[in-house]
């Protein structure tokens, strides 16, 4: 709950949705055939969750509809929905290693499964790819410029 975009209240609609499972170890307690307590470890799945106000899922899926549609320029996209900026430009990024691949069909269908799965990936609820931007300084008579900060 204090993970929550629309912090929801008693008495607010909400949905909660499985965004997936992260395989964990934890320590069960058993008893050994002494009668003995001990702990084995185990391996066992641990659900992701999140809970919003329905708000929320039906504005990701709204913006999972603009990601699908091809027609919608990016810059027209990211300026509707700013929180796509990341997602377009993995989906630049995208275009570009397409680049790589001979058959124009296989581009096209490459592009697509990315411009896809982008898509599935808001309409489910997962986070949404951040922008990364990394700040230069040229140094007073550098040729070359510097990066302020590594990642």
């Amino acid at each position: 709950m204090t993970k929550s975009l629309t912090q929801p209240q008693i008495g607010d609609e909400v949905v909660l949705q499985r965004t997936g499972r992260d395989s964990v170890t934890v320590k069960r307690q058993e008893r050994d055939l002494e009668g003995q307590p001990r702990s084995k470890n185990v391996e066992v799945f641990r659900n992701r969750w999140v809970i919003e106000k329905q708000s929320v899922f039906e504005a990701r899926a709204a913006a999972a509809h603009v990601v699908r549609d091809e027609g919608i320029a990016a810059r027209e996209a990211v300026r509707e929905h700013p929180e796509l900026a990341g997602t377009y430009l993995n989906l630049r990024a995208a275009e570009l290693a397409s680049r790589g691949l001979r058959d124009p069909q296989d581009r096209r269908r490459f592009v697509w499964q990315v411009r896809s799965a982008l898509a599935d990936d808001i309409e489910r609820g997962e986070a949404l790819q951040p922008v990364r931007l990394r700040e230069r300084t040229v140094a007073k008579g550098a040729k070359d410029r510097a990066p302020l900060s590594r990642e």
